[in-house]
């Protein structure tokens, strides 16, 4: 590392980061919700607010022990960011909803999602018969919609009950 650079974890804590003196008081008060779960878990994990879009706080768990906690495909975050937004909720009467990430993981999954949703297409009009995904919660549904909604010969839609709920990639008829 050359001298005057940050360390690459301070890096990553600063990368288009908000500035928490920006921040109006529900907002603060998530910030301070995810501070208090952190420390709890006795990791070296902690949050760093990098967007604001209303009614959504987009929060970043950094730090050297995040990778444990996003688990099998992301279903501890998911459980994270649920627990903590039912917390938030009770603590406050506040339209804000945290969005937990951890390591650029969301990203990366909704990466993997539409490449995915894309090959899945191709299989679909090759095959003229529609394709079931596996069951997804409804973040990642809305991916794959969404990375499909321009094709004019592909069409999707859900089915099922949740948490068995599913897209289908059918083609266009």
């Amino acid at each position: 590392m050359h001298e005057g650079q940050p360390a690459p974890e301070e890096a990553e804590a600063n990368a288009s980061s908000v500035d928490v003196e920006t921040l109006d008081s529900d907002h603060r008060a998530a910030l301070e919700l995810m501070e208090e779960i952190c420390a709890a878990t006795g990791q070296e994990v902690r949050p760093v607010v990098r967007s604001i879009q209303p009614p959504y706080l987009h929060i970043e768990l950094v730090g050297d022990d995040v990778r444990a906690t996003w688990g099998r495909m992301g279903h501890a975050l998911d459980a994270l960011q649920l627990l903590a937004n039912m917390i938030l909720a009770r603590r406050i009467d506040t339209d804000v909803r945290l969005i937990l990430d951890a390591d650029g993981y969301r990203e990366r999954r909704a990466e993997a999602l539409r490449e995915r949703a894309r090959e899945i297409a191709k299989e679909v009009k090759l095959r003229n018969e529609e394709a079931e995904l596996e069951p997804l919660p409804p973040h990642e549904r809305r991916i794959i919609h969404t990375a499909l909604a321009d094709d004019p010969d592909i069409q999707t839609y859900s089915e099922g009950d949740e948490p068995g709920r599913r897209v289908v990639i059918s083609p266009r008829r």
